[in-house]
């Protein structure tokens, strides 16, 4: 199977209905899981009034897409439908013009398209999406989430991190793979950001 995009947006309407702040959800996801993580493309900042640009980024390291990429192959095992699975992807990428005639999603301030796939599309997301959109560079998605709602991945085009709502044994397993960087997180305590 390969990512198409969705023009049927019912999958995606539970995001639209969330009650939580649009800047919360768009950057820590729905508040409605068991626990919570954050997976840091790069460390968080050193001190107060950091920039981004000053961060120290391993050269030798993984992409966004492909730190992603890992922690959703992680994440496979913790749905029951991993063959069926959703990506939104912000409208604001280069990739879209204005005047693209599918639907989206919206929360306010953010709007997206939907698309559909399954987890292991994820593996070649970069080829597969660049393939897609006739574009070079993958955008990261915004929000992942199998059918069953069995965890939630978040990644707002302004944060260095992404969120993950997920169940106990999952966040345990995220946070004990050495291959990413996922660190337990409060969804009642806002993390530290880059300015």
């Amino acid at each position: 199977m390969s990512i198409t995009r969705c023009v049927d947006l019912s999958a995606a309407r539970w995001l639209e209905q969330r009650n939580e702040n649009w800047s919360r959800l768009a950057a820590r996801g729905p508040v409605a899981f068991d626990t919570y993580a954050r997976l840091r493309f790069i460390p968080d900042p050193a001190y107060p009034g950091q920039r981004e640009g000053d961060a120290r980024r391993d050269p030798e390291g993984l992409s966004d897409n492909e730190q992603l990429g890992v922690v959703l192959a992680d994440l496979a095992r913790y749905t029951g439908t991993p063959d069926d699975c959703y990506f939104c992807i912000w409208d604001g990428w280069p990739s879209f013009t204005a005047g693209d005639p599918l639907p989206k999603i919206s929360i306010p301030n953010r709007d997206y398209f939907l698309f559909h796939g399954t987890l292991a599309d994820v593996a070649d997301w970069d080829a597969q999406v660049e393939a897609l959109l006739g574009d070079i560079g993958a955008p990261t998605p915004a929000f992942v989430w199998p059918a069953d709602h069995a965890w939630c991945v978040t990644c707002d085009i302004d944060p260095h991190f992404a969120s993950i709502g997920a169940g106990p044994d999952a966040i345990d397993r995220l946070v004990a793979d050495p291959r990413v960087d996922v660190v337990v997180d409060d969804p009642d305590t806002e993390p530290p950001y880059y300015y």
